[in-house]
């Protein structure tokens, strides 16, 4: 318990400098921005005993396992990037939109760190019920994140996300209570603990388990994005600024979907429930070729990569479905570190043309050739081209299909993935194409392109080594 609590000292000693020490304003910042990384070396080292032994029971309802661990330093990891990223942005949307006090700028700082401690408990639950509680907290703590501009728009977006969210957490509730009634048959109390559902899977009541799935697949699936239910997430990701967009996108859909991995991996227990398998393929490859269509007729920047966080939802539920979390986590790996440079650079792309619409923003490459080559090559990463990560991760992913002769599923996935590679590079190539307006504003490439840059160098290295042993052997 000591080192579990341990994980947290850092995220708080960050809260309580910008509660208590406000007056040092973008120096307090700075400082959040160092002590952030701080807290992903601690979590390294805080965890190395988890790979070691598998998992590890911190206190009764709380453990984390090795894939709960990987989350964790991914979670960790963006969030080190984005809170380091919004560091600059801030001071330049500042300078572009004099009307943002800096006090909505450090409760951004306060509630993101907020939203990153309520997304690592996600990933440290092993109670069903410990489990829900923590992902509504991730949608009450974003919802100030997605509200920060305080426009109408802004208003919208946060309330149509807290209302659908809201009543999708619900459907997950009732589903949680479902799970509960299940376990009655071996235990008078019934239990939500998950290392006991896990071991006494084969006496559950599969008709209560069966309801109780479903309805958390509607409810975190919601949360998810999952089509149809995706309604919400292209306006939150559109309104809010670009590092609060880059941490829904890479880091709260995992969330929801993790839930989703703990709760199947009870399930694929109990005999008869091909159907959960199916339901899982089923909803992943709607959800895959839905986004590929969403994607061809986009006119707003940050919508574009809203909709392929959809799609790359869809490959994450494949995954899950396949019983394989390791690959769910590769591509969730890949697509945090490919989508989080999208949307920190999409950011750059509206301070420097004061524009989120698409068709206003032409000759890129010509205005900034830097800025136009890693929105390139995170374009290409996104859509899974070689020789990045996501190539990988979503080619073992339909070998894994077609050997369970899951044919018609991986031919879907194909056709969706190559649609989505034509329409995002229709759209990339006119931003970069073209010629630039006279207005712009220059940015320093230097600050602006850092943390895309690290991102898009992990994912090259992922490529490579994603074949190695270490790797082969867990998928």
């Amino acid at each position: 318990m000591p080192s579990l609590i341990a994980i947290f000292i850092i995220p708080t000693l960050i809260i309580l400098i910008n509660l208590l020490l406000s007056k040092l304003k973008w120096t307090g910042l700075k400082l959040s921005a160092i002590l952030i990384w701080v807290e992903l070396i601690s979590v390294l080292i805080i965890l190395k005993p988890v790979f070691m032994e598998n998992s590890i029971h911190y206190y009764h309802g709380f453990l984390i396992d090795k894939i709960g661990a990987y989350f964790i330093i991914l979670t960790s990891l963006i969030t080190a990037v984005c809170i380091t990223h919004s560091y600059f942005f801030f001071i330049q949307e500042s300078k572009n939109n004099p009307k943002i006090s800096f006090t909505q700028i450090q409760t951004f700082y306060i509630l993101a760190i907020l939203f990153f401690i309520s997304m690592l408990l996600v990933f440290m639950c092993d109670n069903l019920g410990y489990l829900w509680i923590n992902i509504e907290l991730t949608t009450l703590l974003s919802a100030g994140l997605v509200y920060f501009y305080r426009s109408k728009h802004a208003l919208e977006a946060t309330w149509k996300y807290f209302i659908i969210c809201s009543v999708g957490i619900a459907f997950a509730l009732l589903g949680t209570i479902l799970i509960y009634a299940s376990s009655k048959t071996f235990s008078i109390e019934g239990t939500l603990n998950i290392s006991e559902l896990i071991e006494q899977a084969p006496f559950l009541n599969f008709n209560f388990f069966k309801f109780g799935f479903i309805f958390c697949l509607l409810g975190y699936g919601t949360k998810a994005g999952i089509f149809p239910l995706h309604s919400w997430l292209p306006d939150a990701h559109s309104e809010a600024p670009a590092p609060a967009s880059a941490l829904l996108s890479a880091c709260l859909l995992n969330c929801a979907l993790f839930a989703l991995l703990r709760i199947y991996s009870i399930g694929e227990l109990i005999r008869h429930c091909d159907f959960m398998q199916h339901l899982l393929i089923g909803v992943g490859c709607l959800t895959i070729f839905a986004a590929s269509l969403f994607l061809i007729h986009q006119h707003g920047l940050k919508r574009l990569w809203a909709y392929s966080s959809i799609e790359n939802v869809g490959l994450m539920l494949v995954a899950i479905g396949i019983g394989s979390p390791i690959l769910f986590f590769l591509q969730a790996l890949n697509h945090a570190l490919a989508k989080t440079s999208l949307f920190l650079l999409s950011g750059n792309i509206i301070q420097i043309t004061n524009s989120k619409e698409l068709k206003d923003i032409r000759g890129l490459i010509k205005f900034s050739p830097s800025l136009s080559i890693l929105l390139i090559l995170s374009s290409l990463a996104i859509t899974g081209t070689p020789p990045f990560g996501s190539f990988i991760s979503e080619i073992l992913l339909l070998t894994k299909l077609l050997s369970f002769n899951f044919m018609l599923p991986a031919i879907i996935i194909i056709v969706a993935l190559t649609i989505c590679f034509i329409a995002v590079f229709v759209h990339v190539g006119r931003i970069t194409l073209g010629q630039p307006k006279q207005n712009w504003i220059k940015l320093n490439n230097f600050q602006f392109n850092l943390m895309p840059s690290l991102l898009i160098s992990i994912s090259l290295y992922l490529g490579f080594i994603i074949n190695s042993d270490y790797f082969r052997g867990m998928y």
